[in-house]
């Protein structure tokens, strides 16, 4: 086994990679090089110095060999696969190359590791592809024989390269080669990223099919370029039935998910959270509050984001001091929108001096162990009817006048100004507090929990919801999945939790 980071130059603490944030993108090579030195004795990294410094030094992530490859690496910081195809070219044995963003949960078969070529699924492209690919093919001025038929196809096929490996070293030695040079000849196209699926998926399908080779999938399914969801890739809900996980493209950069990855990491392996946490100058309340008597700890410099931020665009150049200052430019202006964000803030600022200031911290620790646990007990969720659905205390819950989570000032100063339902919950991974968005069905979700301090089963819940929807008992089975699927949210962003009657286990 072997990966790939390279860092081109970039400090690992300040750039996000793609991801929600740098230490989320910390967070997910940390756990999937674990993951896989679960599973396999030897998994190689190959990397530059920075990523050798925080994975290696900082981290003492335990990769059985590592090589500082690319520190000279000459291209554009865009290309970011390119160093993946030198990777490839180094292998002189039978390999799987796993990317960063994938988390396996068992080992591979052996069917799948002895093929010729190994790859994660067979990907057809759409308009979706087309219509990227389509300012990359016009800037390219060499493209080899064995890529014109692929190429020149109004919707070309790919091999997604999640995992990419085999057993056919020279196969594997022609594909690189072809690769090197494709991209050595097009230098037009380094700054655009969209290059990097073109010289490394769908070339490396190019070459299989002119060695006649059928490479082994992951995935027997294939899949749309754009059609990989979430419930097939990066549900981790869905573990350990789902086995594989891979967080591709846009899933990395949903915060829903990255929590999940979060939680999963500080769980499985705390002594690397501890690691990467210690890198960056936000902490999280993962400890046991000692220093505050055992209390929850919340944020010291609150300072109000959302408002300084409407404040920046509304007003730009305003000066805007402390706190204080702040609440008097506020009332001074007599914005309607801006007294509203405003307010908003004022209660998180309140819940979190106020009401959170006094819950003990192995209490909030214990709850978020119990939303932890949860996600092994939603495949029996259905059918247990000793399993039932709870909510987690401290929750509050309130009405804004407008979206004031994700809100885009400019529509709301046209008038957009629907009102909408929002709860928070503390939160040790979230600086204090977890706000949440929640729509019409979550809030319902929450009222029917809410009527129940003992908690409900699935059965009934999903019962009480179908009558919103006027729906009899041979209908409501894609009522079930709506709300199967708004659970896992709620359980996700700690509002709910799952627990077996006791004695049930």
């Amino acid at each position: 086994m072997c990966q790939t980071l390279w860092c081109s130059h970039k400090d690992l603490r300040n750039d996000s990679f793609g991801w929600c944030s740098p230490f989320h993108h910390l967070v997910a090579w940390a756990y999937s090089s674990l993951k896989l030195r679960e599973l396999y004795p030897d998994v190689e990294l190959y990397t530059d110095s920075e990523g050798a410094k925080v994975l290696i030094d900082k981290l003492k992530l335990p990769y059985t060999q590592y090589s500082v490859e690319y520190d000279d690496l000459r291209c554009n910081p865009c290309l970011w696969a390119y160093p993946k195809i030198l990777t490839y070219g180094k292998q002189v044995e039978p390999f799987i190359h796993v990317d960063g963003d994938v988390f396996i949960y068992e080992k591979f078969d052996d069917e799948l590791v002895n093929s010729r070529l190994i790859v994660q699924n067979l990907e057809l492209s759409t308009n979706y592809y087309a219509d990227i690919f389509r300012p990359v093919l016009k800037k390219l001025r060499y493209v080899p024989d064995v890529f014109k038929d692929n190429l020149s196809e109004k919707f070309p096929k790919s091999y997604n390269a999640g995992i990419l490996g085999g057993t056919d070293i020279r196969s594997m030695q022609l594909y690189t080669e072809a690769a090197v040079k494709f991209v050595g000849q097009n230098h037009l196209c380094h700054s655009n990223g969209n290059f990097n699926m073109i010289f490394e998926q769908l070339l490396f399908y190019s070459v299989a099919q002119k060695q006649n080779i059928s490479p082994g999938c992951y995935f027997n399914k294939v899949y749309n370029d754009n059609g990989y969801a979430l419930k097939e890739m990066a549900d981790f809900f869905a573990t350990p039935g789902l086995k594989y996980l891979h967080l591709i493209g846009r899933l990395k950069r949903d915060k829903f998910i990255c929590d999940q990855l979060v939680r999963r990491f500080f769980f499985e392996y705390p002594d690397y959270f501890e690691r990467v946490s210690a890198l960056f100058k936000s902490p999280f309340h993962t400890g046991d509050g000692k220093a505050n008597g055992g209390k929850f700890t919340y944020p010291l410099d609150f300072s109000y984001p959302k408002t300084r931020d409407l404040i920046h665009n509304l007003y730009p150049g305003s000066s805007i001091g402390n706190n204080e200052g702040l609440s008097l430019f506020v009332k001074e202006n007599k914005n309607r929108v801006l007294g509203g964000v405003y307010r908003y803030e004022e209660k998180i600022h309140r819940l979190l001096t106020r009401n959170f200031a006094e819950i003990d911290m192995k209490e909030l620790r214990r709850m978020e162990e119990k939303v932890y646990a949860s996600a092994t007990l939603f495949n029996e969720l259905v059918d247990d009817m000793a399993l039932k659905i709870r909510m987690t205390p401290y929750v509050e819950i309130f009405e804004t006048p407008f979206d004031v989570i994700h809100f885009n000032p400019y529509e709301i100063l046209r008038g957009k100004t629907d009102k909408k339902i929002v709860a928070c919950v503390p939160h040790i991974f979230a600086g204090g507090v977890k706000e949440i968005d929640l729509d019409t069905l979550c809030a319902k979700i929450l009222s029917v929990v809410h009527k129940h301090p003992k908690g409900v089963t699935f059965r009934d819940l999903a019962d009480e919801i179908s009558e919103l929807f006027n729906q009899n008992e041979g209908k409501i089975g894609p009522i079930r999945d709506m709300v199967m699927d708004k659970l896992k949210f709620l359980v996700g962003t700690n509002l709910l939790y799952l627990e077996k009657a006791k004695g049930k286990e």
